[in-house]
């Protein structure tokens, strides 16, 4: 596992973009989700139909998930920079997963560039 894929590329991936699309293929054996944007992703207003196609998509990736080390890491993390709780979380995976964080909202890990990875700039 190298990427740590964000719910903004799972949301661009099922609008058909062709970018994610692209790079999830490419790295489809590469790519986690955390159980954060497991959450965020199903959250979204889907009809029932919808719904259970989005986590048959979700659950081809391997979700990780929460764990004491993880929200210690958070918890660090915001001794340093202030962040959203959520994207603090899917960051403290990344670092304790050792992953790069595929997003389009690099702005939101901007202390964190060196860990991002924006499929749209390559």
């Amino acid at each position: 596992m190298k990427y740590l894929v964000d719910s903004n590329i799972i949301i661009y991936y099922l609008e058909k973009d062709r970018v994610v699309y692209d790079f999830l293929i490419k790295h489809q054996n590469d790519c986690a989700i955390s159980l954060i944007s497991y959450y965020e992703v199903l959250n979204y207003n889907f009809n029932a139909e919808d719904e259970d196609k989005v986590k048959v998509f979700l659950e081809q990736f391997e979700i990780l998930n929460l764990s004491k080390n993880i929200i210690e890491k958070a918890l660090n993390n915001r001794k340093y920079k202030k962040i959203k709780m959520a994207d603090n979380f899917i960051l403290a995976t990344a670092q304790i997963f050792d992953l790069k964080i595929v997003t389009r909202n690099a702005k939101d890990f901007i202390f964190f560039t060196d860990m991002v990875i924006n499929p749209f700039d390559a």
